[in-house]
């Protein structure tokens, strides 16, 4: 999931996510629409055009099911998850499409057993580093862990990381926070 970014989702969004989960869930195409709606979503956040096309009323329902539609066409997407773009657009959801995928993201991550977790350092880290992180994450939660990381420079060095609701701050800036904040009680 991208990382700093975050999409808020609404209920409606949240509706539509569990309706096609279920329904792709029920066709046996659950993977294949995860992987298409991380490609469309890919597309989005690289196209201004097709960003504004979901978020702009200045374009007609119409004109949205019909953009939507070549696109997936055009793409490949399967019909579960082009019937899926058709109907939000139709019922003037597709401002919601980008909300959908980070509830559905969430559902079959659950479903999957996957943990989430999001490190964040003051400069990039090293694919060893990552799968590092990620085989030691793994042990602690006693399964499989999708680790996106993020890059932070006023922590200084260090690392902050984040699994659920749980924040682990092992960063320089929080010590420094720190210290400050016990030498101004002295």
């Amino acid at each position: 999931m991208p990382a700093s970014s975050v999409t808020q989702t609404s209920e409606a969004a949240q509706r539509y996510a569990t309706a096609l989960f279920e329904l792709a869930q029920d066709k046996g195409a659950l993977s294949e629409v995860y992987a298409d709606f991380r490609a469309f979503v890919a597309s989005v956040r690289t196209s201004k055009d097709l960003t504004k096309l979901l978020d702009s009323p200045a374009f007609s329902r119409d004109t949205k099911v019909k953009a939507l539609g070549a696109l997936a066409k055009k793409a490949g997407y399967s019909p579960v998850f082009t019937k899926f773009l058709g109907v939000m657009a139709t019922n003037g959801r597709a401002k919601d499409i980008l909300g959908a995928e980070v509830a559905f993201d969430q559902l079959y991550a659950k479903q999957r057993g996957i943990k989430r977790a999001v490190v964040r350092t003051a400069k990039p880290m090293s694919g060893a580093e990552t799968a590092r992180i990620e085989a030691l994450l793994a042990k602690l939660v006693g399964g499989e862990v999708e680790l996106s990381s993020e890059v932070e420079p006023s922590l200084i060095g260090g690392i902050q990381l984040r699994i659920g609701s749980k924040l682990v701050d092992a960063s320089v800036a929080a010590k420094l926070n720190r210290m400050n904040t016990a030498m101004k009680g002295a």
